[in-house]
C-alpha cells in the first residue's frame, strides 16, 4: 500500500511538472494574513473543472514541502509533510467548483512564508503563489510611576507593548494630535515574539487623554487612557487628626486619674484592716443551750441571765408525804 501511494505521488508530480503553466489562469492574493494560533486562509481560484488535480506546497530555500494534495476527488493525506498533516484542509466539493482555498489551522511562526497553488485540468495547468504573514497581537498597557499633582507640570508616561509580532513601533499621542516621539527598542522572547516600550514626559492636564499607538508592517493597535491624579486631602481630615489627638490625650488623663483614685482606696482599705475590731454582741443563745431554771436561794448561773418574773418560773416544790 505504501509503495502504491508513492507511485501515485510520483505519477502526480510527473503530470504536474510535465505541463506548461500558461494555459490555466490561477489567481492568488500577493499576501495573506493570519493571527498566531488561528486559522490561515490561502485563497486559490481557477475555472471550475470536475476532473482536476490541486497541489499546495510550501516553498523553502532549496525545496518544496507538500502541504495538501487533491487528486481527482480524493484527498491524499499520506503525502502531506508531517508538519502539516492534520492541520491543512480544503472544503469538500469546492475544488471542482473552482475554489481551492487552503485552510491551515493553529498556525505558528514556523508557518510563515511563501505558498504555491498548482492546478491541473483538461484545460491545462496553472500556478500562483502567495506570502503568508502572521500577526501576533500586542498586550498594551500604561505605566505612570508618579501621579499628577497641582505642584507638578509634567510626569513620565510609558506605553508597554508585550508579546506581539512582528516588530512594532510605539508612539504616544495626546487628544490634540500631538505626538510625543516614537520608539522601537524591543526585546525578542524565546518564542520569537517581541516586547517594546516608549516613554515620554507629558503635561499634567486634567482634560487631556493619551493614546498608545503600536504599528507593525500591516497592523495598528491603539489604547487610550487618561492620567492618574493624586487625590486631594479634604480639610476635615486635618481636623479629624487634631480631634483624634485631643481625644487620646483626654483618655490618658482620665485613665491616670482613675488609677490614682483606685490606689488611694486600696491604701484606705489596708489601714482599716490593721485596726482591732470590737467583738460583736451575741444576741442569740448559745448553740445547744436553752433556758434553765434555778431554785430560789441557789447561786445564779453566771452564764444565765435571770428571766423576768413573769417568765420561766420554777414550780414550787410540793411538800413530801408526811410520815406518821
Amino acid at each position: 500500500m505504501r509503495g502504491l501511494g508513492l507511485t501515485v505521488a510520483l505519477l502526480l508530480l510527473t503530470q504536474l511538472w510535465g505541463l506548461g503553466t500558461d494555459k490555466l489562469p490561477v489567481q492568488l492574493p500577493a499576501t495573506s494574513e493570519a493571527v498566531l494560533g488561528g486559522t490561515a486562509l490561502l485563497s486559490c481560484t481557477y475555472p471550475p473543472e470536475a476532473d482536476l488535480i490541486l497541489y499546495w506546497t510550501r516553498l523553502g530555500p532549496a525545496s518544496e514541502r507538500n502541504v495538501y494534495t487533491y487528486y481527482r476527488g480524493e484527498h491524499l493525506a499520506s503525502h502531506a509533510d508531517p508538519a502539516y498533516r492534520g492541520r491543512a484542509t480544503v472544503p469538500a466539493g469546492q475544488p471542482g467548483r473552482g475554489d481551492g482555498a487552503l485552510r491551515l489551522h493553529n498556525v505558528t511562526l514556523a508557518d510563515e512564508g511563501r505558498y504555491r497553488c498548482r492546478v491541473k485540468s483538461n484545460r491545462g495547468m496553472g500556478v500562483a503563489e502567495t506570502e503568508l504573514r502572521l500577526i501576533g497581537l500586542y498586550r498594551l498597557s500604561w505605566l505612570q510611576p508618579q501621579p499628577c499633582a497641582p505642584s507638578l507640570q509634567n510626569v513620565t508616561l510609558t506605553c508597554l507593548a508585550e508579546g506581539g509580532y512582528p516588530l512594532a513601533t510605539v508612539t504616544i499621542r495626546d487628544s490634540t494630535g500631538r505626538d510625543y516621539g516614537a520608539g522601537t527598542p524591543a526585546a525578542k522572547e524565546p518564542q520569537g515574539l517581541y516586547s517594546a516600550a516608549h516613554s515620554a514626559a507629558v503635561p499634567c492636564s486634567p482634560t487631556a487623554s493619551y493614546t498608545c499607538i503600536v504599528t507593525t508592517t500591516f497592523l495598528q493597535q491603539n489604547r487610550t487612557g487618561t492620567l492618574a491624579w493624586e487625590e486631594p486631602q479634604p480639610a476635615w481630615k486635618g481636623w479629624a487628626g487634631v480631634g483624634i489627638g485631643i481625644g487620646i490625650g483626654m483618655a490618658v488623663v482620665v485613665l491616670g486619674s482613675g488609677a490614682l483614685w483606685a490606689g488611694q482606696q486600696r491604701r484606705k482599705g489596708q489601714r482599716h484592716q490593721g485596726s482591732p475590731r470590737e467583738p460583736a454582741r451575741e444576741e442569740a443563745p448559745l448553740e445547744g443551750t436553752g433556758p434553765t431554771c434555778t431554785r430560789r436561794g441557789d447561786p445564779p448561773d453566771i452564764l444565765q441571765e435571770p428571766p423576768p418574773p413573769s417568765q420561766h418560773l420554777c414550780p414550787t416544790p410540793s411538800p413530801g408525804p408526811s410520815h406518821a
